[in-house]
């Protein structure tokens, strides 16, 4: 990390105002060279002038310098705010790379901040997803990673870990004196504690993942029960064909709505029929029962006009080809040719798809119901890494219980939550393949 970096930090797209950043031990010492102004003072905003290399005046900036270790990457930062032309901001760069600096790789200002602990590996991921988050729920999610409680969560399973293992230690330093300095009745307890926290993160990864994504939900039903008028309302756009022959949409439709503060993918579906018309119609029924095995939510729509509520849930499981229904709203569709339809249960939602009757209250239970399943949590389990990472921990935990139930010698406890430990560290970045940092910080745009 001897050298200096430079990058552009905002958009690259013509703009009101444009940042050229550089981090490195020369990074203020190459700034000075085309800099015409107040000698910086830090964390001061200097007005000034850049010049390029014939003396010629490029651009009125405000110039500001970090020095380290108290900048976001722990070196000496300058950040140049420009006018944001596209000309000007490669300008800047090419002048900078002329003086020594060279132009960062993707991530390599959070890669420097992480090498230089400023940032612990799990809060540089938390960043990329904070760039990245489009819906107020993923945004929360990234938050709760950086800050919140995810990231307490986490930091405390570690500590827990580490007071454990500690004690266990001592314990095999002494071992000649047969002293217990770890009670196992309290190691027991702490450690199924430890269990069923990370159960519960365990099982909120889908959720998680959904959120951070795009939440699928699929939009199911039988032939003409208006499942593409549904989406079309739900959008408040013509973007299904909408027709009286059954079997029209033939292949999966997916559009994104942004509903409740959360990213919803939603997915409209070929007709689902016992007896399909042709090949191409048994081919999108199967690609209909397929994304309704991936989806998080269901809205099962059916014809209120032509099919009782008790038939659609008869019927449903063998339509979606699954035993095991995944969560669902019952759309009651075409409500206004049956005004005297009414039910009480949350989970069915009255409507008329063709003239919107019913749609706000559809919007308002897809959100409730979202929350209801744990969307709306502060902590989620969300990153493939962090999974895997948690799996190990836990079976690492279920293993150091057997053990206490079996009488298991202390050098084998401490074994184990060796492990667990290990992996947790995995989490934060105290123990952490090159491979897996590549990976990681190759996600990021270049300037961050």
């Amino acid at each position: 990390m001897g050298d200096t970096i430079i990058a552009v930090a905002t958009a690259w797209a013509p703009a009101a105002i444009g940042i050229v950043r550089l981090s490195g031990p020369e990074a203020l010492s190459i700034a000075l060279q085309f800099w015409k102004g107040k000698k910086p003072r830090p964390r001061y905003a200097h007005y000034g002038e850049i010049y390029d290399e014939e003396g010629r005046l490029l651009d009125q900036v405000v110039l500001t310098y970090f020095p380290a270790p108290h900048s976001y990457t722990g070196e000496d930062i300058v950040e140049i705010s420009c006018h944001g032309s596209l000309y000007i901001l490669r300008r800047l760069v090419e002048l900078c790379i002329q003086r020594g600096a060279r132009l960062a790789r993707p991530g390599e200002f959070t890669l420097r901040a992480y090498l230089n602990r400023k940032l612990s590996l799990d809060q540089a991921e938390a960043i990329a997803d904070l760039i990245q988050a489009q819906s107020a729920a993923a945004h929360r999610l990234a938050l709760s990673q950086l800050t919140g409680t995810y990231y307490e969560k986490v930091r405390r399973f570690r500590a827990q870990l580490v007071e454990l293992l500690a004690l266990l230690e001592l314990e095999l330093d002494f071992s000649e004196e047969d002293v217990e300095f770890a009670s196992r009745d309290q190691l027991k307890q702490l450690l199924l504690e430890l269990q069923r926290e990370i159960g519960a993160l365990l099982s909120s990864y889908r959720i998680g993942q959904a959120v951070r994504q795009g939440i699928p939900i699929a939009i199911v039903g039988r032939p003409n029960a208006g499942k593409s008028t549904l989406l079309n309302a739900l959008l408040d756009e013509e973007r299904a064909i909408v027709s009286e022959i059954p079997g029209t949409t033939r292949d999966t439709i997916e559009e994104r709505l942004f509903l409740g503060g959360y990213d919803l993918r939603l997915i409209d579906t070929a007709g689902l029929r016992e007896n399909p018309a042709d090949a191409v119609e048994a081919e999108g029924i199967r690609r209909a029962q397929e994304k309704v095995r991936q989806a998080f939510l269901i809205l099962y729509v059916f014809d209120a006009a032509k099919e009782s509520l008790q038939e659609a849930q008869a019927h449903a499981p063998e339509l979606l080809g699954m035993e095991q229904l995944p969560p669902i709203l019952w759309v009651a569709n075409k409500i206004d040719l049956c005004p005297t339809f009414s039910v009480s249960d949350p989970d069915v939602i009255p409507i008329s798809a063709r003239t919107k009757e019913g749609i706000e209250n559809l919007a308002t239970a897809i959100t409730q119901k979202l929350e209801a399943l744990g969307a709306g949590s502060d902590t989620l389990l969300a990153h493939a890494r962090h999974y895997e990472s948690f799996v190990r921990t836990q079976a690492a935990v279920e293993s150091a219980l057997k053990l206490l139930e079996a009488g298991g010698g202390t050098e084998l406890l401490a074994e184990e939550l060796r492990t667990a430990q290990a992996a947790i560290g995995e989490i934060i970045g105290e123990i952490t393949p090159d491979e897996i940092l590549g990976h990681i910080f190759s996600h990021f745009c270049i300037g961050k």
